[in-house]
């Protein structure tokens, strides 16, 4: 294969020894070179370079085909061209045995997770706690009490859930009885409200009664005074009839003392005569009817 940048190989366009090069042949000669230089600077600019750094080591690296399979170039903590992996599991801590960077291995004893930090060979005897060649990944007493504090959360976790059921079902419960609670308080603001708009009636209904009370007592007072005025008319009614009375039978007892002949046989002719019979000074009491009998006005 030609040199991609400029191929001198073809032996028929060669400038042979002895002959005669023309300035045209020698031009073109010299324009492909160019364009070749130009070719490889535009390819080296874009192409990964390491920065030259005066006893840089070697950047290359010896793996076969089987030691580089599922592995990437990388860089190592010297930060030298290395084959890395992803984290690949090589199993237990093996004795002569060629490892790369980011290889696991597990410590038998132990049982933490190691990675290695370089490509290495390890010794007959395990390096695992050598810092410039591995490094602790995961401590096995750390997940270990990691993993018992998990189920405890765990378990506590259940345990909190079923006490938090048991209190949302009391919760429940209780949101029941408040929400009852909450009904039998608005019933008994109504009905006080109820006996608040009776008690207001009965009020109104008492306030009237002693408006009433009032007017009868005054009417009463009043119906007393006149019964009071009225039995002392009464009285002094009786009192006058009384003395009318004692007057009557006086006058009658006088008429029976001085009206013992028979009036029928005289001639009355006066009304002096008839006072003179009768006792009184006064004849306007005495009258003779028309069959001349004598009447007694008492």
């Amino acid at each position: 294969m030609g040199n991609p940048y400029f191929d001198n190989s073809d032996p028929g366009k060669r400038f042979q020894p002895g002959t005669t090069a023309e300035g045209e042949a020698v031009d073109e000669k010299f324009d492909a070179i160019a364009t070749g230089l130009d070719e490889t600077f535009k390819d080296t600019t874009r192409a990964l370079k390491f920065p030259y750094e005066d006893g840089m080591p070697s950047q290359e690296f010896v793996a076969t085909a089987l030691q580089r399979r599922n592995r990437v170039l990388g860089f190592d903590q010297q930060g030298n061209l290395a084959l890395v992996s992803g984290f690949y599991f090589r199993g237990d801590w093996q004795p002569n045995t060629d490892y790369f960077l980011n290889d696991i291995v597990r410590d038998p004893v132990t049982t933490n997770l190691y990675v290695s930090v370089a490509r290495q060979t390890s010794g007959a005897t395990s390096d695992l706690s050598n810092a410039t060649r591995w490094y602790l990944a995961v401590d096995a007493d750390t997940v270990r009490l990691a993993k018992i504090a998990a189920e405890q959360a765990r378990d506590d976790a259940q345990g909190y859930a079923r006490s938090a059921q048991g209190d949302e079902q009391a919760t429940r419960a209780y949101l029941i009885e408040v929400q009852a609670a909450e009904a039998h308080i608005e019933t008994m603001q109504e009905r006080v409200q109820q006996l608040e708009e009776q008690a207001q009636q009965h009020a109104s209904s008492a306030s009237e009664s002693a408006n009433t009370a009032t007017q009868s007592a005054i009417t009463a007072a009043a119906a007393q005074q006149v019964v009071t005025a009225t039995a002392q008319q009464v009285n002094a009614n009786a009192q006058a009839a009384s003395v009318a009375a004692a007057d009557a039978e006086s006058v009658s007892q006088r008429i029976n003392d001085t009206t013992t002949m028979d009036f029928l046989n005289f001639e009355l002719s006066g009304p002096d005569l008839i006072a003179h019979f009768a006792g009184y000074s006064d004849a306007s009491n005495f009258t003779i009817n028309d069959v001349g009998e004598l009447e007694v006005i008492l």
